[in-house]
């Protein structure tokens, strides 16, 4: 067995860094340290592994073939130690420290409250941490960034355990001082001569913008307040949940422009690879058992 003795923990989430955030100069700032230094480390590993990681031709560093295999197991073994700290603090309080929850945009927040008051008073020691997202709650739980997930999942990779709890109804709508506010039923061709409002994802590795009927003619926000505030000045057109637009309706302030609605699935979500520890069993045992099914 070969035993690499400079390697480094450090060196490792480095690298990862690097790919992540795709330069040595975005990664040197994630990380509060001197481009030459991330540079340095970078180099040593290198020289410690015996083969390139990094192809340094272009303009931005890629990874060379060696490199790619090798992250994919860098990138295991970060995981694998950041699970051993948490098994440690958990172990060391009975409970975890913190529970990341990534609430999507399109979550009724009153279905996250009564959650919430119960959680503070049984674990009143443990911190909560809310993580907005749009489109890409399931990428924070791949990219741990998030313990749970509430939201339209799509676990295209397999990886998430999810429940599907209730529908969201995606209503078109406008100002009803807006242009195809006064067309009967407008047409896509209609449509696409107006700024369509959409939501895009949060995540910066991610390109998922949903429901797009022009994609020159957009103008992209990244919460729900934002939409609607832009949908109520007709600044255009835009899909929005019905539980969050029923006031705007009643004083058509919004008005609905006949389209079908798009009918979403909320659903709550783990990683597979990764248990809960009381804190998270207590917010999935919540709206999986009934609890947040009540909510919409």
């Amino acid at each position: 067995m070969i035993y690499f003795s400079g390697m480094t923990l450090d060196q490792l989430q480095v690298l990862k860094t690097i790919v992540t955030s795709g330069s040595f100069r975005a990664a040197s700032q994630e990380l509060h340290r001197a481009q030459s230094a991330v540079s340095y480390s970078m180099r040593t590993l290198e020289d410690e592994l015996g083969f390139k990681l990094f192809s340094r031709d272009q303009y931005r560093p890629t990874l060379t073939p060696q490199g790619r295999a090798f992250l994919k197991k860098a990138n295991d073994l970060i995981f694998q130690f950041d699970e051993l700290g948490e098994t440690a603090e958990f172990l060391k309080r009975g409970h975890e420290p913190i529970i990341r929850l990534a609430v999507s945009a399109l979550w009724p927040l009153p279905n996250l409250v009564g959650a919430l008051k119960e959680f503070s008073s049984r674990f009143p020691q443990t911190e909560i941490k809310i993580i907005h997202d749009v489109l890409s709650t399931d990428e924070q739980l791949l990219e741990d960034h998030a313990d749970i997930s509430l939201g339209t999942i799509f676990n295209e990779k397999g990886l998430l355990i999810t429940e599907e709890l209730f529908t969201v109804d995606m209503v078109m709508v406008c100002s009803a001082k807006h242009p195809l506010a006064k067309l009967k039923k407008p047409t896509t061709e209609d449509l696409k001569k107006y700024p369509q409002i959409v939501l895009s994802s949060t995540v910066k590795s991610s390109d998922r913008s949903g429901g797009i009927v022009n994609q020159s003619n957009t103008i992209s926000v990244q919460d729900l307040q934002t939409k609607k505030v832009f949908l109520e000045g007709g600044l255009g057109y835009g899909r929005m949940p019905d539980f969050a637009i029923k006031e705007e309706i009643k004083k058509k302030s919004l008005v609905t422009l006949g389209q079908k609605p798009i009918t979403l699935h909320a659903s709550i979500a783990r990683h597979s690879a990764k248990e809960l520890g009381p804190c998270g069993k207590f917010i999935w045992d919540y709206f999986s058992r009934g609890q947040g099914k009540k909510l919409k």
